[in-house]
């Protein structure tokens, strides 16, 4: 093993900013790319170095291919109205781009070994229509009896953020989050609900609550305006996503390709240690 020590003095040229990312995935990359764009519009010179301790980029993304068939060891697609879509036109992906079957629109969720669709109308956390919800043999009467109990729940008064599982175990009860709104959660997050922010992941539902007091509340007085759910398909709101035609490793190929244009991207390069000296900043690497 060898350690590499990397600082701003050296063989630089003098007045040129050196950033060093730590991670490969979607968020370094993304702040690599963003970085040089910024630079470029300002005509200005970075010296960006990402970090990457795998031997690959992409962090929890990486799609396989087995025979005709893809399958993605992580987040299979996106929400359209995020800015990852804007990312995908700037790759030049935009024609890569493909809408979900509505052949196939609907989640099922495993339990005790067999799989069943999520209660039709049940909206990653809001549950839109309430007999799907009493004959399904996903929750327990005890647990359904407590999503349904809602809207008895007084509203969070304070602004402080709490996490996902928080938020609705307080509001849907445990059963609910561990058996519906968890799974459908991990499919888009890939990532532990316990450690994401609401705010920062899915504000509305916080907005939901500090406007009407509840979720069904909310769902109830939107209902003519804006349908959260389109009636029929369950789950996540399956209008709203997108996929690649070459999986979604293919973001990852076009954008490393983009940032290696202006960037220098190293794999294999874990961070041991981030000091600082002065006026200077100097990160500590291990590499093979």
């Amino acid at each position: 093993m060898s350690t590499e020590r990397d600082e701003a003095e050296g063989s630089q040229p003098l007045g040129i900013p050196r950033v060093a990312i730590v991670g490969g995935g979607l968020a370094g990359l993304c702040a690599a790319l963003r970085l040089t764009d910024l630079a470029r519009e300002s005509n200005r010179s970075l010296d960006i170095t990402v970090f990457e301790a795998s031997d690959r980029l992409g962090g929890a993304i990486e799609t396989l291919h087995e025979r005709d068939y893809l399958i993605e060891r992580g987040a299979d697609s996106f929400l359209t109205k995020r800015p990852i879509v804007r990312l995908c036109e700037r790759l030049n992906l935009a024609e890569s781009l493909i809408p979900t079957d509505v052949r196939y629109r609907g989640a099922l969720v495993l339990r005790n070994g067999k799989p069943y669709p999520v209660p039709e109308g049940f909206g990653l956390m809001v549950p839109a229509k309430l007999l799907p919800i009493l004959t399904s043999p996903i929750l327990s009467p005890k647990g359904k009896l407590r999503l349904l109990a809602e809207s008895l729940i007084p509203a969070k008064r304070d602004d402080r953020d709490e996490s996902l599982s928080s938020f609705v175990r307080r509001r849907l009860g445990d059963e609910a989050f561990e058996r519906l709104v968890q799974p459908l959660i991990s499919g888009i997050y890939t990532a532990d609900p316990e450690k994401l922010s609401l705010a920062a992941t899915l504000p509305r539902f916080l907005e939901m609550e500090r406007r009407y007091g509840g979720l069904i509340r909310a769902t109830l007085r939107r209902r003519g305006a804006v349908a959260e759910n389109d009636g029929s398909a369950s789950g996540a709101r399956y209008g709203l996503f997108a996929g690649l035609k070459g999986g979604m490793e293919e973001l990852f190929t076009a954008l490393a390709k983009q940032v290696e244009i202006s960037a220098t991207v190293v794999t294999g390069a874990r961070i041991d240690r981030v000091t600082r000296e002065g006026e200077k900043w100097c990160v500590e690497t291990r590499s093979a």
